[in-house]
């Protein structure tokens, strides 16, 4: 690729599960970083329900009974991360993120981008607050980034329809207001009108 197009560049995404930082592979990156120093881009995904290392999925929805005795157990015996990214305060955010890639962007290593975020649009939600903490977190890291997904409709396989979406139904932008796009707005990460 780099011969055919020496100045494209190239995005490698991180493993998802279990979600490790990025230390190791800038420490020993092996043939790549050194021949596309310049050119390799790392890709990170980020949403509430995920988390660092062997994270509890939705773990936020294991909220009653039984479900929250058995969350807490498997958590206290280390089999899944102790929180989740919407678990998290928002300084504890931007510590781990730093801690996972940021400090990659900080040091001028290798470019990070944030390649899929998103969060349903429901004010208070548990999506919502994190979405708030993490946009602040990417505006103090100066990251940059692509949010997910655009389009609307089923999801592939299952037929629900795409909570995250930000466009209509007609795929086109959405006539009324929508708080994801003013969080971006409020922390820099889209222009305001």
């Amino acid at each position: 690729v780099v011969k055919v197009h020496p100045d494209c560049l190239i995005i490698v995404e991180r493993i998802i599960w279990p979600m490790g930082d990025l230390g190791p592979y800038a420490e020993s990156p092996g043939p790549l970083l050194p021949k596309l120093k310049g050119r390799l881009v790392l890709g990170v995904h980020h949403y509430s329900w995920n988390g660092p290392g062997r994270y509890l999925a939705f773990s936020h929805t294991m909220s009653s009974g039984w479900r929250v005795f058995l969350r807490n157990l498997l958590r206290n015996f280390g089999i899944f991360s102790e929180a989740n990214y919407g678990d998290m305060s928002r300084g504890e955010l931007t510590k781990e993120i730093f801690r996972q890639w940021g400090f990659l962007l900080a040091s001028g290593t290798c470019p990070v981008w944030v390649s899929e975020f998103g969060a349903c649009e429901e004010e208070g939600s548990y999506d919502m607050v994190w979405l708030e903490r993490f946009l602040g977190s990417l505006e103090a890291l100066e990251a940059d980034f692509a949010y997910w997904p655009l389009n609307v409709g089923p999801k592939p396989g299952s037929g629900h329809g795409e909570p995250y979406g930000l466009l209509g139904p007609d795929w086109k932008p959405r006539p009324e207001w929508d708080p994801r796009i003013d969080l971006m707005r409020k922390y820099g990460l889209l222009p305001k009108p």
